[in-house]
């Protein structure tokens, strides 16, 4: 672990689970744009809860439960045919937490990478929760561009107008200990968000979501599916940096190969 990490990590009762909302089954011409295209693969939809000592805090929601049982044409509409989820009820983030003993209510902090159906799906659950977003983000979510509109779901969070949110312009750092920090990495979308965990033992991890989806990502091979590629690329960069300054890692968004050899919940990292 680095000097960085070990200074602004400092509580060791910080604990991040692993956990994810299901799977997706689609091309892969979608996340390594004109490598491999035709070629179908499964790839998981995580989701991190992070129990510090000030708050408990999720890192996305994940794929709504109204897709379970086989329900993603009937919610998703046209785009589930291009995605096709496989989710079980348990699978639901309300579920997560009941396995590790949390519920909803518990949860203080609801961090959304961006808004997209398989990362925003069940934001509802939280009314009581201060959700923090990219202003950009809130924005194009509401009103998306024509061509970004099949990837957000209104209904995920036609609920949530009244909710508390607070929407990021600049990097924060959660609770002013280093050990939660959020930064801006848009490319993939306009509000795109990723996130660093500094933990006392495991040291750092960058949360990246859709910044990046897989390893060829971090190669030089652009995501698929990105709003400006210019940017896109530029936040791979960023994370590669402070990986390479903490002597870090980048835990990639939909990485099958990578996530399975992560520890899953209820196991944990400190």
């Amino acid at each position: 672990m680095s000097l960085f990490s070990a200074a602004h990590a400092q509580n060791s009762d910080i604990k991040m689970y692993v956990t994810t909302s299901g799977e997706l089954e689609l091309d892969q011409g979608w996340l390594t744009a004109m490598t491999n295209v035709g070629t179908m693969i499964d790839i998981p939809v995580p989701m991190y809860i992070i129990d510090h000592p000030r708050g408990l805090v999720i890192f996305d929601t994940g794929m709504s439960v109204n897709v379970v049982p086989d329900n993603g044409a009937e919610y998703w509409g046209p785009v589930s045919q291009a995605f096709i989820p496989t989710m079980t009820r348990d699978q639901g983030i309300d579920e997560r937490l009941q396995q590790i003993g949390k519920s909803v209510s518990d949860v203080k902090y609801v961090i959304h990478s961006h808004f997209h159906l398989d990362h925003a799906g069940n934001i509802a659950m939280f009314p009581n929760a201060t959700h923090i977003v990219r202003k950009a983000e809130l924005k194009n979510a509401w009103w998306p561009e024509q061509f970004q509109r099949a990837a957000y779901v209104l209904d995920d969070y036609m609920e949530t107008r009244n909710f508390n949110f607070i929407e990021l312009t600049e990097d924060m750092d959660l609770f002013g200990d280093g050990a939660i920090e959020l930064i801006d990495t848009k490319g993939h979308t306009q509000g795109h968000q990723s996130l660093i965990v500094r933990l006392p033992n495991t040291g750092t991890v960058i949360l990246a979501a859709d910044a990046a989806y897989m390893p060829e990502n971090l190669q030089g091979t652009i995501p698929g599916i990105v709003w400006n590629v210019q940017e896109a690329m530029e936040a791979i960069e960023r994370m590669k940096l402070i990986r390479d300054r903490e002597n870090g890692e980048i835990w990639l968004g939909h990485s099958m190969e990578q996530f399975q050899t992560r520890r899953l919940l209820p196991e944990y990292y400190d």
